[in-house]
């Protein structure tokens, strides 16, 4: 899905003055980060590594896990792709609303997909994958750590996709790969580009079996992470910048976010455990909001009507400083004032 992604800002110019629409921290300082790639930018003069086994080598002592369960990859994009490519063929069961990269993967290459309809996984063969994303994107909902492990290992006759890329924007606790090391029906997904604030530069890993990970390495291109990517990976692996100064702090005011959108009249904001929230407006039409938004105010909201069960009263942001989400609230507020007055 090339169209209807958040953070589409390249479609706005100069227009363009707070974005809600990246679930991605506004806020982080990458000075250093800068500073070193500028140091080492001739990197960009040469091949990569055809895969990026010393960025691997790193993100396993890092995780306290073998290097062999690890796979480094163009973003949590192109791992997606990758297990769906392997699995070409499989049933693969996506509880919805969800990101929608799972669904053009599977469908990509040829998966029988259910969006979890008990009448449907009643007859679905036994060789399928389950897609979960958690935190979930687009609600911010979380499931238990206690019950994803419980799920994972009381059905190993299912492999589990678990998407943890927004790990970093939840206080609570996900499941880490040096706990399932014993598990070999799991694959876990992070997306160190929203952990470090970097989704220019693209990089994403996948855990999982060495049998797995062997087998997706086989089938995947050469040169897929590129120089200047492996090289951030690396400081940022080594130097471990804390990106989100205080997360406890933008949670609550992500949380003063949601009570403020929650008075406007015609809002329904959902309950959320991260820095995004969806929001279901009675009084407009998404697609329209989002334009006026960036017509009167400069503000991109994340039109959510493109995710499978929701529809054009659906829109995602994420919080921003309390100044910020203070003007985002007035702007809403300007809109709905305007389209009582047609």
């Amino acid at each position: 899905m090339l169209d209807g992604h958040g953070d589409d800002i390249f479609q706005y110019g100069d227009k363009l003055k707070m974005n809600f629409s990246s679930n991605v921290y506004s806020g982080a300082d990458l000075s250093g980060l800068k500073d070193h790639l500028m140091q080492h930018f001739d990197v960009v003069g040469h091949y990569p590594e055809p895969e990026p086994h010393e960025l691997e080598r790193l993100l396993a002592a890092h995780l306290k896990v073998p290097e062999n369960t690890l796979l480094v990859t163009n973003g949590a994009v192109e791992a997606i792709y990758l297990i769906a490519q392997l699995y070409k063929g499989w049933a693969s069961v996506i509880p919805q609303p969800t990101f929608n990269e799972y669904a053009d993967a599977c469908r990509a290459f040829g998966h029988l997909i259910s969006y979890e309809k008990t009448d449907e996984l009643d007859v679905l063969p036994k060789d399928r994958l389950y897609w979960i994303c958690n935190p979930n994107n687009p609600t911010g909902n979380v499931l238990l750590k206690p019950l994803v492990n419980r799920i994972v290992r009381q059905h190993p006759r299912y492999l589990f996709v678990l998407d943890q890329s927004y790990a970093d924007y939840t206080l609570e606790p996900m499941l880490e790969p040096c706990e399932v090391l014993d598990c070999y029906n799991v694959m876990i997904l992070r997306s160190l580009s929203k952990s470090y604030c970097i989704p220019g530069l693209r990089l994403g890993y996948i855990y999982s079996s060495p049998i797995i990970i062997d087998r997706l390495r086989n089938i995947r291109q050469p040169w897929t992470v590129n120089s200047l990517a492996i090289e951030a990976g690396k400081y940022l692996l080594k130097n471990q910048p804390q990106m989100i100064p205080d997360l406890r702090a933008y949670l609550q005011e992500a949380q003063r976010l949601r009570r403020k959108l929650s008075e406007i009249e015609g809002l329904m904001v959902m309950e959320t455990s991260t820095n995004f929230m969806l929001v279901n407006i009675d009084f407009g039409d998404t697609k329209e909001l989002k334009k006026w938004l960036i017509d009167h105010y400069g503000i991109l909201i994340r039109d959510a009507s493109n995710f499978r069960g929701l529809d054009h009263h659906c829109f995602r942001v994420t919080a921003r400083t309390p100044e910020e989400d203070d003007q985002l609230v007035s702007a809403i507020k300007h809109y709905k004032e305007w389209k009582q007055q047609l």
